[in-house]
């Protein structure tokens, strides 16, 4: 692996004609939102002490921006998507900024809809098909998708409404989990992950504190890697994990307890295997945040997942 020192980050928006503006090589502070609960990827990126000039020419020209981070070798695109605001402000006497405000797949998310009749003998990849048919047009293309069931359903099917309901609906039928990650919809397995190896996350690459297990997941902190994806597997050494403490008080229920396990603890992968189900990615080029945080779970799918668990993804609150 890459030794872990000369950050690097990659700032560049773009326009609908294909020109583009690099930002490099100022100060940016960028935190970026993702994961498997069916909403859209986002970020904030701030970026300080812009030219007035330059400035309005973010508010007035552009509408991409690219983000790629990483150390050494190891640096990749860890956001893409539609900037939704350009906001200016001061930090203080001699600091003024503008926060780029950005989201992927937003607009097909909130925007599209199926209109559309299957056939008798529909399967779900033709149900599948025309619900990305849908979403096309505001830039989103099939991603990874798993092998649905063959089964062809006897009669037709009316497809009318939002196409995020009826991805939904997808999903529960084919006990899966939907994502838009760059533009492509995934669809993740409930219990599997993302095709790819896994990402060894130890003292040695890169993990920063102790993990520690909740009711929500497995929280770790690790440096900045964008390997790391939602869906995605991971690899920690469960002597590391800081296990929960269960609540023994009457009447209350652990949801970790099980008294047919060996172990006792259903939370933790028997071979350090963990599914991450949600992140944050934080960096400053002048600071000292440089970090992917992570909400984890054993692949198997047994752990449970709290509302919790998706506010804190959402709204980036996790610990670290």
């Amino acid at each position: 692996m890459t030794a872990q020192f000369l950050r690097k980050v990659s700032l560049i928006v773009g326009n609908a004609s294909g020109q583009g503006l690099d930002l490099s090589e100022l100060h940016i502070r960028f935190t970026i939102w993702s994961a498997t609960t069916q909403s859209p990827k986002h970020t904030t990126i701030r970026v300080y002490n812009v030219a007035d000039a330059t400035a309005k020419r973010l508010q007035q020209e552009f509408q991409q921006v690219f983000l790629q981070a990483g150390y050494g070798d190891n640096v990749g695109q860890i956001f893409s998507g539609a900037i939704k605001q350009i906001r200016k402000g001061r930090e203080n006497a001699t600091d003024t900024f503008i926060d780029i405000i950005a989201a992927d797949g937003d607009e097909a998310y909130n925007w599209s809809v199926v209109n559309t009749t299957l056939a008798a003998g529909w399967s779900q990849t033709d149900y599948h098909g025309a619900l990305i048919q849908s979403m096309s047009p505001y830039g989103v293309t099939a991603g990874y998708v798993p092998q649905f069931a063959s089964t062809q359903l006897p009669r037709g099917k009316v497809c009318y409404g939002m196409t995020r309901d009826y991805m939904r609906q997808l999903a529960g039928a084919s006990g899966t989990q939907w994502t838009v990650q760059d533009g492509r919809l995934h669809m993740i397995p409930v219990n599997g992950v993302m095709p790819g190896q896994s990402i060894v996350i130890t003292s040695a690459t890169g993990m920063v504190g102790i993990p520690t297990q909740t009711v929500d997941g497995i929280l770790v902190k690790c440096l900045l890697n964008p390997n790391i994806i939602p869906g995605g597997r991971i690899q920690i050494d469960n002597a590391s994990v800081q296990q929960i403490q269960f609540d023994v008080s009457y009447g209350a229920v652990s949801n970790f307890y099980d008294p047919t396990s060996a172990n006792k603890n259903t939370g933790l992968d028997a071979d350090g295997f963990y599914k991450v189900y949600a992140m944050t990615q934080t960096g400053d080029t002048r600071g000292p945040a440089f970090y992917t945080d992570m909400i984890c779970a054993a692949v198997n799918g047994t752990q449970p997942l709290t509302s919790t668990y998706t506010n804190a993804v959402v709204n980036g609150q996790q610990g670290g």
